[in-house]
């Protein structure tokens, strides 16, 4: 039996300890080893604290430096850790939520000035535009919504910023569901299942109606019919076919979102053949359509 320690190996024969592999003293090395398996940081060995054991092995001299190691090994394996949980799509998904606020902040803000504006002039103007014609008029009395209308400009300037942030960190994180869903939509997509590895892991049934929480609760109470799409109903293929087909579509275009996502969490390759072929299925269920219409 052994037991694994964060300074070393102790082999155990019955109730004594027969062997003893330390480790070098070195930090790096220790957190790298910790990272990668579970190795004891408190507890017993033959009934003697394994604090006690690093002195009686020679790893350390005094409790005093045992413990001011483990001080410094626990503030390093925290900072590694913190380090591999910020993976890209987690940034991918910080941004689709980022965009989300300033839309509705944006949105908020343009909807005041439009009701602040109409009371000085009759012109019915909206968002952007009508932020940039405040911006350039030289009437005086709209100073003040200026400083408002330059806000809101930069809000926009700011989303359009974070979206072409966002296409890119798509492209290279999620190849496969970017060409298939498209970079926005496969970044919601993963903002909803909460990480690549979670959308990877979900069948496509569920990817079908990821997004559809309200019309799937009427659904199990009965009150509704089961949704036919959630989230994935933006996809083109989808919301550009006819009504009686979108179930059909949806199904298919959400098996390919859910190969896509596997692909990419588990290699990362990009497979040019995933699109072809969700094409040739999607043209294949209109052509039977219109077979049986005819």
């Amino acid at each position: 039996m052994q037991i694994r320690t964060w300074f070393g190996i102790f082999t155990l024969d019955e109730d004594r300890i027969s062997g003893v592999e330390l480790f070098q003293k070195d930090l790096n090395a220790i957190t790298s080893r910790l990272a990668d398996e579970p190795l004891l940081l408190r507890g017993k060995a033959r009934g003697v604290d394994i604090r006690d054991l690093a002195i009686e092995y020679g790893f350390v001299p005094s409790h005093e430096e045992y413990d001011s190691l483990l001080h410094e090994i626990n503030i390093r394996l925290v900072k590694k850790q913190m380090v591999l949980s910020v993976t890209q799509d987690r940034q991918i998904i910080a941004a689709v939520e980022a965009i989300d606020d300033i839309n509705s902040t944006a949105n908020i803000l343009a909807e005041r000035l439009r009701e602040w504006y109409l009371l000085f002039n009759g012109t019915d103007l909206q968002g952007s535009e009508l932020a940039r014609h405040i911006i350039g008029s030289n009437e005086p009395d709209l100073r003040e919504m200026r400083n408002l209308a330059s806000a809101i400009v930069d809000l926009y300037e700011t989303r359009s910023s974070i979206e072409g942030y966002l296409k890119d960190s798509m492209l290279r994180a999620a190849p496969n569901l970017s060409c298939i869903a498209g970079p926005t939509l496969g970044a919601r997509l993963l903002s909803i299942a909460g990480s690549l590895e979670k959308l990877a892991s979900m069948p496509s049934s569920t990817v079908q109606v990821i997004g559809a929480n309200n019309a799937l609760f009427k659904h199990l109470k009965g009150k509704a019919p089961s949704p036919k799409h959630g989230l994935i109903f933006r996809h083109p293929l989808i919301n550009t076919a006819p009504k009686r087909l979108r179930g059909k579509i949806a199904r298919a275009v959400a098996s390919k979102i859910s190969l896509a996502a596997r692909c990419d969490f588990y290699s990362g390759e990009l497979k040019e053949n995933l699109a072809r072929e969700m094409e040739a299925k999607v043209s294949d269920i209109k052509k039977q359509h219109s077979r049986k219409k005819a």
